[in-house]
């Protein structure tokens, strides 16, 4: 499944005026942990060039919280959820 066919699933799905900041930037990349960090550290990136513009770059930072949030949630639909979930943390707090 592909990563925005993945995200459009989500209950409660993302709201209405936020969904631009939650398209990902890979496109037609598959929907995993892997992927969904992939774009939560693009958005962090995003927010920090941003730097001059606080409102966009806040936004950013709220889209890689998202992210993260849902590449915990994918990590919780794979055989090996702990393991998973350890991956983050290490690639988030090395």
């Amino acid at each position: 499944m592909r990563l925005e066919e993945w995200l459009e699933l989500r209950t409660p799905p993302v709201p209405e005026p936020f969904r631009e900041w939650m398209i990902p930037e890979v496109p037609d990349v598959d929907a995993s942990a892997g992927a969904l960090a992939g774009e939560a550290f693009s958005a962090l990136s995003r927010a920090l060039e941003g730097a001059g513009r606080p409102r966009r770059g806040a936004f950013d930072l709220l889209a890689a919280d998202g992210f993260l949030t849902y590449a915990c949630e994918a990590a919780l639909e794979t055989d090996d959820p702990a393991g998973v979930l350890d991956e983050l943390i290490e690639r988030f707090a090395p």
